[in-house]
């Protein structure tokens, strides 16, 4: 059988809402870049004196990846005082991503819960545009089934 083409998807229109303090999910404008959230199971040896000199593994506990975003950075913005609220909050709060399926416009909407745990803001510098990174564990994500784009 020989292999298919696979078609690289482009990444544009990705989004990520987070839970304000009224409870409301809110887009967060400016975004630049996103990490999709990623499960990562550890690994256990379990090696004894019958392995045959290979070592053995088990599954360990499983761990969602530091979440990572990076969006323009606007002091004083809806944005920016969204962001500073949920971290200083140390609240775990609901949390929407909104990523890219196909070229032709489908997505996937993933949603779960996140912590925030930096808003590491830029250095800032003349002529250049402001970027701010915002660092988060999730603490789970379900992804949702590929949408078609809506009829125009």
């Amino acid at each position: 059988m020989a292999d298919e083409y696979v078609e690289g998807v482009v990444a544009d229109g990705e989004e990520l809402w987070l839970t304000s303090s009224t409870g409301t999910l809110t887009k967060v404008m400016g975004l630049k870049s996103i990490k999709e959230p990623s499960f990562m199971v550890e690994e256990q040896e379990d090696t004894d004196m019958g392995s045959g000199g290979v070592k053995q593994y088990l599954p360990g506990l499983g761990d969602w990846t530091t979440f990572q975003a990076t969006l323009k950075h606007r002091p004083g913005s809806a944005t920016h005082l969204l962001i500073e609220e949920h971290l200083m909050s140390k609240e775990r709060r609901p949390m929407k991503v909104v990523l890219r399926g196909a070229n032709d416009g489908s997505t996937v909407e993933g949603t779960g819960e996140i912590i925030l745990l930096g808003y590491d803001k830029p250095s800032r510098n003349v002529g250049t545009v402001n970027d701010a990174t915002i660092t988060g564990r999730v603490r789970r994500y379900d992804e949702g089934d590929l949408t078609s784009p809506a009829a125009a």
